[in-house]
C-alpha cells in the first residue's frame, strides 16, 4: 500500500496549480495524476449529505480508500510522494482524517492575500459556470463573493483552519508559503518546498509555461472546452507534457486580465480580515503587514 508522504493543503487555488505542477517536474517526486482529489475532505452522514462541501463549488472525484492508493500505484522508488487539494484547508474534517491515516506527511500550504483570494476563486466560479462578469455588479461592496457570510469570504479566513493542523502535527511538518513570494520570487519559493520536502533543491522547474491562470475568459465556449473536467480526466493522463503546456499557452490566450479591484472596496474587504491577518502572522511566525 502507498500513500502520499507529503500534501500540499492549500488554501490559494492558483499558487496550488503552479505549485502542483512545479513539484510534477521534479525527478525525485510523484505527484496524483489527479489534482484536487479532495479525498480527505469527503464524508456523508448517513442519509448520504455531505459532511463539507457544495456541489456549486466542490467535486469529490475520488471516495474511497482504494482510488487513493491507486493514485499513488506507479510512485515507484520516488523520494516525495504526493497530492495537491486546497479544499483540505478549509474542510474542519480534513486535518483530523490525513492525522490518522498519514500521520508523519509533510504538510505544505501557499497563502494568497485573502480579499485578492476570494476575489480570484469568485473569478474561477464564474469561469467553470460559463457565466459572464459584470463590473456594474461585481466590483460593488453588494456583490456575491463580497458578502461577509458568502463561501469566498469565509475561506479566505485561515488563521482558524491552520490552528487546526497546528493542533495535529508538529510544526515542523508544515511549511507556509506565500503567495507573493511565488510572484516575487518564484524560483526560490519553488526550491525551499523542494528543501523541506528533502529533494534536491538546486532543480529549477519550467517558469515559462502559465499554471496558475486567472481572468476573465474572451470565449467562453473555448474556456468550458479547455476545462471540462470529463475531457481532462479521459485525455490528460495519456497526453504528453509538451501538449498538456501548448494547451495551457492556448488557454493562456483566451483570457483577459480581470478589472483591479477598486481601491475603496478593497480597502473595506481588509478591513474585514484585519483579525484574522493578525493571527495568521502569529501562527505562520511572518510578517503579513503588506496586506493590511
Amino acid at each position: 500500500m502507498t500513500l502520499p508522504n507529503f500534501i500540499v493543503i492549500g488554501a490559494a487555488k492558483a499558487g496550488t496549480t503552479a505549485l502542483y505542477w512545479y513539484l510534477a517536474e521534479h525527478p525525485a517526486v510523484f505527484m496524483s495524476a489527479i489534482k484536487e482529489t479532495n479525498y480527505f475532505a469527503y464524508g456523508v452522514d448517513a442519509d448520504g449529505r455531505l459532511l463539507y462541501g457544495d456541489p456549486e463549488h466542490h467535486a469529490f472525484p475520488v471516495k474511497t480508500l482504494a482510488e487513493y492508493e491507486q493514485l499513488f500505484a506507479e510512485a515507484g522508488q520516488a523520494r516525495a510522494i504526493g497530492e495537491a487539494s486546497p479544499i483540505y484547508l478549509e474542510c474542519p474534517q480534513a486535518a483530523q482524517r490525513i492525522r490518522e491515516r498519514v500521520p508523519a506527511a509533510r504538510l505544505v500550504c501557499a497563502l494568497r492575500h485573502p480579499v485578492e483570494r476570494a476575489y480570484s476563486d469568485y473569478l474561477m466560479f464564474l469561469r467553470s459556470r460559463g457565466r459572464r462578469f459584470d463590473p456594474g455588479t461585481d466590483l460593488s461592496p453588494a456583490a456575491v463573493w463580497a458578502r461577509p457570510d458568502s463561501h469566498w469570504m469565509r475561506v479566505s479566513r485561515y488563521a482558524e483552519s491552520l490552528q487546526r493542523y497546528l493542533d495535529r502535527f508538529p510544526r515542523d511538518q508544515l511549511h507556509v508559503l506565500l503567495f507573493d513570494d511565488l510572484k516575487r520570487a518564484p524560483v526560490e519559493a519553488v526550491q525551499a518546498v523542494y528543501r523541506f520536502l528533502e529533494v534536491d533543491p538546486g532543480f529549477v522547474p519550467d517558469l515559462e509555461t502559465p499554471h496558475n491562470i486567472g481572468g476573465i475568459p474572451a470565449s467562453r465556449t473555448l474556456e468550458r472546452f479547455l476545462t471540462s473536467r470529463s475531457l481532462r480526466a479521459a485525455v490528460q493522463p495519456w497526453m504528453p507534457t509538451r501538449a498538456v503546456n501548448w494547451v495551457r499557452r492556448v488557454r493562456t490566450r483566451n483570457l483577459r486580465s480581470a478589472p483591479p479591484l477598486p481601491a475603496e472596496l478593497k480597502r473595506e474587504l481588509v478591513e474585514r480580515f484585519r483579525d484574522d491577518i493578525s493571527r495568521t502572522s502569529e501562527l505562520i511566525g511572518r510578517s503579513l503587514e503588506h496586506w493590511l
